[in-house]
């Protein structure tokens, strides 16, 4: 009886120590499929951004060609070419993306394929250009060039259609490995307590074995106790990523992006300090943009790119306490023999560097995550690169090509908003309808390209002379108006003079030869004073600039504050 006992205890405390062998080998690689299933949901969103990249390159070149052959501005020449140098390397770049799915791996080719087609069409009409002028550069615009530009629209859907799909697709995988670390914490837990107790019950009539069984049921209770606590920590650290992953991509903004991470890193890493920065446009410094949590090693709140390990390498530095190697220059350490530990770990994304994720704590403890922190530092380079992309489309929908000044549509949202927030904060706003002096006259003179050119010419001056704040926008024509916030009479009087005075010595060349000199006439209308809603103001200034007009042109005049003699003077 004695000896068929201590085969059952054998093959009880066998079979516990099997199960959570399978507890442990599951969750490990339920978590580890689970991490992949996010690297992958990366990779494709990844894709996707390099695909609206590559359109916003080609767009951008479509839209520098037809500029330089409105206006023969260098200028735009110089943005084609540049836009058109990079396209090759982004598109190498989605090949070897999309090389391990042959599908988009064909349609990534043949779209390569349709773009240098389109790409040649562009050179083509540039050569005709050159030799034969506008008239030639229009006539090698056919059919053909329409066609080209559908079909690289649509391959383009294409591509991004099925990434969705794989997004799909990783999402139902995701939820698998999760139903499957369910699974088991459902079932092999309740199966290893079971056997522990029958091994317990079988120990209870052996007194001199009671000792080493309830070792081995303590020992066995514990690591199911360390099995619990690390499934229940990589579930809740799964979910939290993947649910911070989720909110990234419906982010609307930088600055909300920014403090989503902030939330989640604090939250992940309570026990050291952070600070995330962002690298300047310029290419030259990072400046800090969050800070959480208190750092065991304090930073600048800008410092050279060149003075972080991490961003010169493009790839996370770890430095841990006392160790031989040289910290980063914008870490400032007490001495070199008694540095805490610290991370940089870089934000890149389709290989530009946006940023920086700076972490540090008195000990090491705070390593253990970094495989977590790593894949929430990618997701968010791959947001920060969507938002930043998405906010140059926004600026081409609301800017008007040929002056760089907001459109008309842009103009009404701004006014009212404008409008809303002076009523509120009782404060006064400006505005100026602004009319080129006998344009028309120019144009038939010096032709469309002349007067295309005298508009950009102007419109750059007008940016020049408005205030950050200022809101300069082409209201059609050669007509442009002006918002000022919060600006008094005297501010918007003195600024139409000098815009007045600055256009009599404007210069603008077309085709290496000097325009001749033009003045421009204003009309001015004040909030309150001249009314309350943006088409009041929009009329009242438009009867002050045909005022203006008939006076003898190259003057400000102010709207009336009398409602009908305005009216009286309109056309």
């Amino acid at each position: 009886m004695p000896l068929r006992r201590r085969h059952a205890n054998r093959i009880g405390l066998l079979a516990a120590a099997a199960i959570f062998v399978v507890i442990g080998v599951g969750v490990v690689m339920g978590a580890q499929r689970f991490i992949g299933d996010a690297n992958r949901v990366s990779h494709t969103n990844e894709v996707i951004a390099l695909i609206g990249a590559i359109e916003a390159h080609l767009r951008d070149g479509e839209s520098a060609q037809r500029g330089y052959l409105l206006t023969a501005d260098v200028d735009y020449l110089a943005d084609y070419r540049r836009s058109r140098g990079e396209l090759p390397e982004l598109l190498a770049q989605l090949q070897q993306l999309v090389r391990d799915n042959p599908d988009q791996s064909r349609l990534a080719l043949a779209w390569k394929l349709e773009i240098e087609r389109r790409l040649g069409q562009m050179d083509a009409t540039l050569g005709n250009y050159a030799t034969g002028g506008l008239p030639s550069a229009q006539r090698s615009i056919g059919q053909e060039a329409r066609r080209t530009s559908g079909a690289l629209r649509a391959q383009a859907r294409q591509l991004v259609a099925n990434e969705r799909q794989l997004l799909v697709e990783r999402a139902d995988s995701s939820r698998n490995s999760a139903t499957l670390l369910r699974a088991l914490a459902l079932l092999g837990i309740p199966l290893g307590l079971a056997i522990i107790g029958v091994v317990y019950t079988l120990l209870v009539g052996e007194i001199r074995r009671r000792a080493r069984a309830e070792d081995a049921g303590d020992e066995a209770r514990a690591q199911l106790l360390d099995n619990i606590d690390a499934l229940e920590r990589q579930g809740a650290d799964l979910n939290e990523l993947s649910r911070y992953g989720g909110m990234l991509q419906s982010c609307v903004s930088v600055e909300e992006a920014v403090g989503l991470a902030t939330q989640y890193f604090s939250r992940l890493l309570p026990d050291a300090g952070g600070t995330l920065y962002r690298v300047r446009a310029s290419q030259d410094y990072a400046e800090e943009v969050a800070h959480w949590g208190e750092h065991a090693l304090s930073g600048p709140a800008m410092f050279p790119l060149q003075d972080c390990w991490a961003l010169r390498r493009g790839q996370p530095h770890v430095h841990r306490a006392h160790h031989e190697l040289l910290p980063c220059a914008h870490v400032t350490t007490p001495s070199l023999n008694a540095t805490p530990t610290y991370v940089c770990v870089p934000l890149i994304a389709q290989g530009t560097q946006l940023g920086l994720l700076y972490l540090s704590g008195h000990d090491d403890a705070f390593l253990a995550r970094m495989d977590l922190v790593k894949t929430a530092a990618e997701q968010l380079s791959m947001a920060l690169s969507s938002l930043e992309l998405q906010s140059r489309l926004r600026v081409q929908s609301i800017r008007e090509p040929l002056t760089g000044l907001f459109n008309r549509r842009y103009l009404e949202e701004s006014l009212a908003r404008e409008l809303a927030r002076c009523e509120r904060r009782h404060m006064p706003l400006g505005l100026m309808m602004l009319d080129l002096d006998h344009f028309k006259r120019f144009n038939d003179v010096h032709g469309h390209a002349g007067g295309d050119a005298l508009l950009a010419e102007f419109g750059r001056l007008l940016q020049a002379l408005s205030r950050d704040e200022d809101i300069a926008c082409r209201y059609g024509g050669e007509e442009f108006t002006l918002i000022l916030p919060e600006a008094d009479p005297i501010t918007v009087q003195a600024r139409a003079e000098a815009i007045r005075a600055g256009v009599e010595g404007m210069r603008a060349l077309h085709l290496g030869q000097e325009l001749p000199h033009v003045t421009v006439s204003i009309g001015v209308a004040m909030f309150p004073q001249h009314g309350g809603l943006g088409e009041t103001l929009l009329r009242q200034a438009d009867a002050a600039l045909y005022r203006a007009k008939h006076a003898g042109r190259n003057r400000v005049e102010t709207a009336a504050n009398d409602v009908a003699v305005v009216q009286a003077v309109a056309p």
